[in-house]
């Protein structure tokens, strides 16, 4: 493990956590299905079907993902669409399922302390826009982690050094406070699909000051899932790496060079059933 760039890949083991006992820690079998997926689809949809009608239908945008009831105007969008394209539009479907928790680190007694936020049933998320059409600045609700999984000491101990990490890339930062976002994601294809990507919005930044972008728990039969690191400074790709299980990409993000993709997965052999890519994701704000 080294510090380049602000961007450090790891393994567990370095800090002397067992990927096995992690794998029992976390149920990503029990997570619930985000379908925020499925309607975001559905809006890119209709944004590359009505390119001149983007503005207008991103400023719909939010009621349709609350699930309300159909704007009128996305409806109207949706009504004139020919029969082959009103079928791929309500072919979508969700191909993540997620949980969240947050926490707050504190530096105390010469050590970090982690804290566990209790979050309710549906906790509102949302992002930096990198563009004026990037639909991650909607407010997305996502179900929290296992309880019994947030207060673990297995969670804990990593995010301790991970922060550890964190604080090693700026050393010039006093930083007693870093509020944890974990994200628990299952990413899964099946025989149906060609792929999917945990990062259908390409080349982006999170707008964290720092984050994992991915901690690989476990996966199965599976090609691809490539992390990918670009430099908008060198105007070049400077990292390109297929995690292993265990392994983890933690770098620097808001206000950087850096900006960050994954590529798709697709079925590696077709008789052994679906696969999957379970990860951790984390986001590290200094408070």
């Amino acid at each position: 493990m080294g510090v380049k760039y602000k961007i450090v890949k790891f393994n567990i083991n370095e800090f002397g956590i067992d990927i096995a006992s992690l794998r029992k820690t976390f149920s990503f079998e029990l997570l619930a299905w985000d379908n925020n997926d499925t309607k975001l689809s559905q809006l890119r949809f209709l944004m590359r079907k009505y390119p001149q009608d983007k503005q207008r239908i991103l400023s719909e945008a939010q009621y349709y993902l609350d699930d309300i009831s159909v704007p009128e105007y996305i409806e109207k969008c949706i009504t004139g669409l020919s029969e082959k394209e009103k079928k791929a539009f309500y072919s979508y479907r969700p191909f993540r399922k997620r949980g969240i928790s947050r926490f707050i680190t504190e530096w105390v007694n010469h050590q970090w302390e982690v804290n566990v936020i209790e979050l309710p049933a549906l906790s509102s998320f949302t992002q930096d826009a990198d563009h004026s059409t990037d639909l991650r600045k909607l407010v997305r609700r996502f179900p929290p982690m296992d309880s019994a999984t947030s207060h673990s000491p297995e969670l804990k101990q990593l995010i301790k050094r991970l922060v550890g990490v964190v604080c090693e890339c700026e050393p010039h930062i006093k930083v007693r406070r870093i509020g944890v976002t974990c994200h628990q994601v299952s990413l899964i294809i099946s025989q149906l699909e060609r792929f999917v990507s945990n990062s259908p919005e390409g080349l982006h930044q999170d707008g964290s000051d720092y984050i994992v972008s991915a901690l690989v728990i476990d996966k199965y039969n599976i090609d691809g899932g490539a992390s990918k690191l670009y430099c908008t400074e060198k105007k070049e790709f400077i990292k390109s790496h297929i995690l292993e299980c265990g392994e983890g990409l933690l770098h620097v993000d808001k206000n950087s060079t850096i900006w960050h993709k994954v590529t798709p997965i697709k079925i590696k052999e077709p008789s052994l059933g679906d696969g999957y890519r379970n990860i951790l994701g984390f986001d590290f704000n200094y408070i």
